[in-house]
């Protein structure tokens, strides 16, 4: 599983200068005309930069750049991937979801990845997207775990609490510590946009009001920002992808602990060693793998109705006591036009649920050791 797998290194699948070109152009997009000033960049990028570092890398790599959610798992099938077919190089880079779309859009990158559904929006502006869904992921509501947002008495935020947290209006209730430290998304984030829909908001909130926030708050970029904010600032609360957050509420020492919520029509949702009066961490792999276990449900469920059957899932049908299933969602990767025959074959092999040797000597599929759900085993 996620906790226990050690996350690849950058320096083995990022080429850096690949890296800080994405973000360069990235920060132009909207400004300047792209296309007018890269031409054609994305796979042989190198070679235009550092003609020696080029010749190792520029003709085989393929470059995947959005979601701080999926580049963990992008990382893990990429160099899975690369042992299969040497001359291949897969280069991911973690920019958040909206970066993602205009990067591909762009021809920056070879694959966007994202972690919300396709906007509109999108599709507007880049007519020939094209998007493979590859998997499903959940979002969770996180605090300090030594220092907990919420009274550890009364452990489960309402609906009203979530709502006035992360808007910026001083909580209604009385679960919430004076003083509590929000922490949102600066980046345009699939996370984000999920999170604030199941809010009844129309769209990402990157800033809260001032000065009639009653709450101070802080936004981050990326996943891992936000886990390791909240981990290390005292009464904190934020929203993170569940993969991202199981790194930090596994083990003996956790930063951050799972908050029991509950939606808008009242409903409780809480996972294992969540519900007590005091935090404990997610301390045995049991405890780990019942709640994947039970979340792949819901993703299962969310998928083969929706996609399969082309109809609306509902919470009841989805086991409405395990969680919301308004926190899933969809894990993609976004071509420009048809893919380049060696991009499809990667795309296919996302798809496939590649597998790895755990720690345990077992073989274990990399969305479940990231604590995400392949299409492949929820289809």
């Amino acid at each position: 599983m996620y906790a226990n797998m050690k996350r690849m290194n950058h320096d083995v699948a990022v080429s850096p200068i690949v890296a800080t070109l994405v973000l360069i152009v990235v920060a132009v997009i909207g400004a300047v005309a792209v296309g007018t000033i890269m031409g054609t960049f994305s796979t042989s990028v190198s070679k235009n930069v550092n003609a020696n570092q080029a010749n190792a890398a520029s003709q085989s790599e393929i470059l995947v750049a959005g979601s701080t959610t999926v580049d963990p798992i992008t990382q893990a099938a990429g160099a899975l991937y690369s042992a299969q077919n040497p001359g291949v190089k897969i280069v991911s880079q973690a920019i958040a979801s909206g970066a993602g779309v205009q990067a591909v859009g762009n021809g920056v990158a070879d694959i966007g990845a994202i972690s919300e559904p396709v906007k509109s929006a999108w599709t507007t502006q880049f007519p020939n997207l094209k998007q493979y869904q590859i998997g499903e992921g959940a979002i969770v509501v996180i605090t300090n775990a030594a220092k907990p947002a919420n009274a550890t008495t009364v452990p489960q935020l309402s609906y009203a609490d979530l709502v006035d947290a992360f808007t910026g209006v001083a909580p209604s209730g009385n679960d919430f510590v004076s003083g509590a430290n929000v922490v949102i998304r600066a980046d345009s984030s699939g996370t984000a946009t999920v999170f604030y829909g199941f809010l009844g908001q129309s769209a990402q909130l990157t800033t809260l009001p001032q000065p009639t926030n009653a709450l101070p708050y802080q936004a981050v970029n990326g996943n891992m920002a936000v886990v390791q904010t909240v981990g290390s600032t005292k009464y904190s609360i934020g929203f993170a992808d569940y993969g991202d957050t199981m790194t930090a509420a596994s083990g003996s020492a956790p930063t951050v602990a799972i908050v029991p919520i509950q939606d808008s029509t009242g409903q409780d949702y809480s996972f294992a060693n969540s519900s007590v009066s005091t935090y404990v961490p997610f301390d045995t792999q049991t405890n780990i793998t019942t709640n994947w276990n039970s979340l792949r449900s819901v993703a299962k469920y969310i998928y083969q109705t929706s996609v399969e059957k082309g109809q609306t899932p509902t919470q009841t049908g989805a086991a409405e006591t395990t969680y919301p299933i308004a926190l899933f969602r969809p894990l993609s990767y976004l071509t420009n036009g048809q893919p380049s025959a060696n991009v499809q074959d990667f795309i296919n092999f996302m798809e496939s649920n590649p597998q790895e040797t755990n720690s345990a000597g077992l073989k274990e599929g990399v969305f479940q050791e990231t604590n995400n759900f392949a299409v492949a085993d929820i289809s």
